[in-house]
Formats: C-alpha cells, sequence, structure tokens
C-alpha cells in the first residue's frame, strides 16, 4: 500500500504534479482555516479532481509540509474496500506523524469508500484534521440520514463558465471586438463546458462521458431495471429543452408508466446530468403539479444528442445554468400557449428574463406576448431582461424597464450585474 500512497502524493518526494488551469471562483470558496468537511459535488469530469490538485498546491504554497497532506482516489481497486479512518493511520504511521499535527485529508470519489459517512464524522469529531472529498452523485451526499449536519459544506462544482471557456483556449478578446465575442459564444453552446472537451474537442469524448455518467452514477447506484428507457428519456428531454416536459406523454410513448419517467429522470438529475426548473407561482400545488421545464447541466451533451442546430433552445439552457451557476433558482411563467423562459424573485418584485436568439428585436412581435402577458398580470414589474444574439438596447414597456443583451454578455458578466431587483 505504501507504494499506492506515494504514487498518489508526489509531493512527498518534491516531485512536480499537474494541477491544471486555475479556476479561481472555486477556488476563493474554500477555506482552508473553517473546520467544516469540504465536499464538491458535480458531474463527472468537470474537474473535481483537478481542483482538489489545486488546492494541495495552494496548501504547499502556505509552506504547509507536504508529509501532513494526503490525497487518495478511493474508487482505486486496492483503497476502495479500506475505511477512511485506516487510511488516516496508515498515513501517520508512514510518516509517524503526531496526533496533534493538523493533517489535510483529500479524498476523491468518497462514497466509493465504506461507510463512509461515519467514517468522516469520527475522523472529522476525533482528530486534527481538515478534510475535502469530491463525489459525483448528489443523493450519496443527501442521504447520509444526518451523520454530516453542521460538519460540512457543500459546493457544486459546474462545467466551465463562458468566461472560464475563454480562459482555458487562450483567448482574450478586446472589447472593441464584440463579434468575436459573439462567434465564441456560439463554440461555447456547440461544445459545453467540460474541460478536457473544450481543450480537446471530441464528439466520442462526449459519447463516453455520457456512457459513464449512466453506467458508474446511474446503473451502479439507482434501482433501474430497463436500462433501455433511460436512454430513450435523455434523448427525449435533449429534443425538448426549453418546452414544458409531460411525463405522461414520455410514459406513452416508451410504453413505461409515469412513475418510472418520474424516477429515471430523478436519477439523471442527481447525477448532475439534467435540471429540473418549476413554475414561478406562489402556490406550492401548483408548483408541484404543473409541468416541469428540464435542463441539461451542458449544452455539449445537447449537441451530442441533437446535433448542432437549435440554437435558441441552447442559448436558453446556457442562460438557466448560468444563473444557477450565480446561486439563482428560476421558473417559468406559464399561461395557456404563453411563456416566459424565467422569472426570479417574489411575486411582489419578479424579474423576468427572455431568450430569444435574434440578430433583431422587435417588441411588438407575438414571440413576446409572454412577457407582455407577464406585465399585465404583475404590473409592479420594475425590471426586465431580453437575452438576444447580438441586440444591445435599453427601451420602456409602461413602467417597466426592459434590457436587451448580447447572450455573450451575459454569459461573460456575473448574473448579478443584470439581475437587480429579485
Amino acid at each position: 500500500m505504501e507504494d499506492l500512497f506515494y504514487s498518489f502524493n508526489p509531493w512527498w518526494d518534491n516531485q512536480p504534479f499537474d494541477s491544471g488551469i486555475s479556476r479561481p471562483d472555486y477556488l476563493s470558496q474554500i477555506d482552508f482555516g473553517r473546520k467544516q468537511i469540504e465536499i464538491l459535488i458535480g458531474s463527472r469530469r468537470t474537474g473535481k479532481t483537478t481542483l482538489l490538485k489545486q488546492l494541495v498546491h495552494a496548501l504547499l504554497k502556505e509552506s504547509i509540509s507536504p508529509h501532513h497532506i494526503l490525497y487518495l482516489t478511493l474508487d482505486h481497486p486496492r483503497l476502495a474496500s479500506t475505511p477512511i479512518s485506516q487510511h488516516l493511520t496508515s498515513f501517520r504511521k508512514l510518516h509517524n506523524l503526531d496526533r496533534r499535527t493538523k493533517l489535510y485529508l483529500f479524498f476523491d470519489e468518497v462514497q466509493e469508500s465504506p461507510n463512509w459517512e461515519a467514517e468522516l464524522k469520527a475522523v472529522y469529531d476525533l482528530d486534527n484534521v481538515k478534510i475535502f472529498c469530491t463525489g459525483s452523485t448528489a443523493s450519496l451526499i443527501q442521504s447520509q440520514g444526518g451523520k454530516l449536519t453542521g460538519r460540512q459544506i457543500v459546493t457544486t462544482l459546474y462545467p466551465l463558465s463562458f468566461s472560464e471557456f475563454l480562459k482555458f483556449r487562450s483567448l482574450a478578446i478586446s472589447p472593441s471586438e464584440p463579434y468575436k465575442s459573439e462567434s465564441e459564444a456560439e463554440k461555447y453552446l456547440q461544445l459545453g463546458g467540460y474541460p478536457e472537451n473544450v481543450l480537446h474537442p471530441s464528439p466520442e469524448y462526449l459519447k463516453n462521458l455520457l456512457s459513464d455518467i449512466l453506467a458508474r452514477d446511474i446503473l451502479r447506484t439507482f434501482p433501474v431495471r430497463k436500462p433501455a428507457p433511460l436512454k430513450d428519456i435523455v434523448l427525449l428531454l435533449a429534443s425538448s429543452v426549453g418546452s414544458r416536459t409531460s411525463f405522461n406523454k414520455f410514459a406513452r410513448v416508451l410504453d413505461i408508466s409515469v412513475d418510472t419517467v418520474r424516477d429515471y429522470i430523478y436519477y439523471l438529475e442527481q447525477s448532475f446530468l439534467v435540471k429540473t426548473m418549476t413554475k414561478w407561482t406562489p402556490s406550492h400545488t401548483e408548483k408541484v403539479y404543473a409541468s416541469k421545464k428540464i435542463y441539461f447541466i451542458d449544452t455539449g451533451i445537447k449537441s451530442l444528442l441533437t446535433g448542432e442546430g437549435d440554437l435558441g433552445a441552447k442559448a436558453e439552457n446556457a442562460v438557466f445554468v448560468n444563473l444557477l451557476r450565480g446561486e439563482r433558482t428560476p421558473g417559468y411563467f406559464a399561461e395557456s400557449e404563453r411563456e416566459v423562459d424565467f422569472v426570479l424573485g417574489k411575486p411582489g418584485t419578479p424579474y423576468p428574463i427572455e431568450v430569444k436568439y435574434l440578430s433583431a428585436l422587435d417588441w411588438d412581435d407575438r414571440i413576446f406576448a409572454g412577457m407582455r402577458l407577464f406585465f399585465k398580470r404583475h404590473p409592479h414589474t420594475k425590471n426586465a431582461l431580453i437575452v438576444t444574439k447580438n441586440v444591445e438596447r435599453e427601451f420602456t414597456e409602461g413602467q417597466t424597464r426592459i434590457q436587451a443583451i448580447p447572450l455573450w454578455k451575459f454569459l461573460k458578466d456575473d448574473p448579478d450585474h443584470f439581475v437587480i431587483n429579485d
């Protein structure tokens, strides 16, 4: 086991190691001084392992002894059957470490370790440690039975933002060349933000990634009795991004029960492949029973499944994920056939957002009927946003200030720059 420990921890021998391209937005969220366990969750290959290595690098820069830092990938065959506390004991023996010495423990794919919740709790409560973990299935973090309540801080790692996408492609675009930003935003919609696919674009890579998520994060974790309908549901969801999803329709098309459709979509969401959005309404009952909208966490997966077209749906999907990345939870407005893509805020202070990936904007066009109806139903709306392909202007409708901005600008800036009164 000693040889494996050394191979995972090259800094013990002062050997270089690859920590990838820095993602400071996430690094800044981690506080080495706080006691709580830092748990990073997110889809496979979003860069959780790389982020752990960047945290190790940051500790070394702060002059923490290399021998006080342990990193292990717990899905390794030689490690998966050993409890975390035993790994800690082996680490101490290996370097003759005093129990009073503060140690920094990094556990990748922690859910693969036996009884991991109880083990983390015991180590956290009894030892002088700072613990960092990653996991690829949200339900494993949520199903601890309260063992880590108050002891953990969970951070969701998303695929690359548009700004990170440009950074990974080594592109610095001048403000005087907005057409380049527009072009890159379209590439972002097609490629998505999985780091490896941005660095080395490949449909085969995304195909293998999707297969991994379905096989390793869903079929191994959840009670899926019929794998074939699960794949069909993914295809149906990819074709209906931006539309209200009917579980009953899916059930009829696939000849399975509505409960099975609901369960399978839940499994997909827990594995960070898709995310469900409910209706924006003060009625809890309506929110539960109204149709859902379902988006992919990464538009590259949608491109894999439905091709390079449908840019309007991909733009809407990208806006949704950018709002999630900014820790905002939107809902949709709908009355009959008229809709507004996203609404933030409470009924007293709503902020509607409409996504129209177009190069021209005619407010009187029927495509804005949903937003005009929203203003009638909520006349106190002060501000609204329209995300376009390349139109940028500002106008008023009654008492409402409407701002139109290009997609690239919305994705590149912090959503707070535009979302001003939710």
